[in-house]
């Protein structure tokens, strides 16, 4: 290998990680409309009332942003994919929830029951739980037909999480206007793209040139990070115009040089051009 092709390495395995996120949304985004089906498989009386079934996005969000925005009280369901064995998630909102309860109990769906934000009574749980085990094995037949991929329930409870803090996202909208509900399936990306390719395609060796020459040109944010420095807040409040803030690093010493929280390679502060400028460095420097 080329000394050009080692330090564009780490930048290409980075650019590549993001389009493995990209490659597993667009499967899930794709796998939309057979879940969407399948949900109206598993609950019945949607596909009688005309519920529409509408994807809302399918991406990747970190859990507990998507958790924030979704009405109480929830429901999730814990899962595992097989093959593979990677954790995933089957959430219900708040709405989606009281939707199912209505028709459940024989409801029109146009006074829809009125829950407690705090959590789920056990008559309550207790059926959406298994209105849940329907849409899971009603997805799993969906994605094993089409991708090759499974979904096994695991028991668990409100606190855990999935093991993934940022997973790939599906999220469904059931109805109309501010009240509709929503179902988010929250898988891996490892799992989607693996049991995409192995059904659709032969995995590839080595890394196409041309996917390489089009990953070169992907813009990424690099910050150099100089030093941090922990000051008390009275001694921050105290700071004026001409104060010096001095760093705990000796000018000599090696910067970080990262990407969305990854080092990728380091360097020493120099200057260019009347311009503060890092240098990069080997990896093992001499000293």
């Amino acid at each position: 290998m080329t000394s050009h092709a080692a330090a564009r390495s780490p930048l290409l395995r980075f650019a590549l990680e993001g389009e493995r996120v990209r490659r597993a949304a667009t499967i899930l985004e794709r796998e939309s409309p057979r879940l969407a089906s399948a949900l109206k498989r598993a609950i019945p009386f949607l596909s009688r009332r005309g519920v529409p079934i509408t994807l809302v996005q399918a991406q990747a969000m970190p859990v507990t942003e998507l958790l924030e925005s979704f009405a109480r009280p929830l429901h999730i369901t814990h899962l595992v994919t097989q093959p593979g064995e990677a954790a995933g998630a089957l959430v219900l909102d708040g709405a989606a929830v009281a939707l199912f309860l209505d028709g459940v109990l024989g409801g029109d769906g146009l006074s829809l029951p009125v829950l407690n934000p705090a959590g789920l009574s056990g008559p309550q749980a207790a059926m959406v739980a298994g209105l849940a085990g329907n849409i899971l094995r009603a997805f799993t037949v969906a994605l094993q037909a089409s991708i090759g991929l499974g979904l096994e329930p695991r028991a668990a409870n409100l606190e855990q999480a999935p093991v993934e803090s940022a997973p790939i996202a599906c999220i469904l909208a059931l109805g109309e206007g501010e009240r509709r509900g929503r179902v988010a399936l929250l898988l891996a990306k490892e799992p989607l793209i693996t049991e995409s390719a192995a059904s659709h395609a032969p995995a590839s060796p080595t890394l196409d040139p041309r996917i390489a020459a089009v990953l070169e040109d992907v813009e990424v944010t690099v910050v150099a990070e100089l030093a941090r420095v922990l000051l008390k807040v009275g001694h921050i409040a105290s700071l004026r115009v001409g104060d010096t803030l001095r760093l705990d690093v000796p000018v000599s010493s090696l910067v970080s040089v990262r990407a969305s929280g990854h080092e990728l390679m380091r360097g020493r502060p120099t200057t260019s051009g009347g311009r503060i400028a890092v240098k990069i460095v080997p990896e093992t420097p001499s000293s």
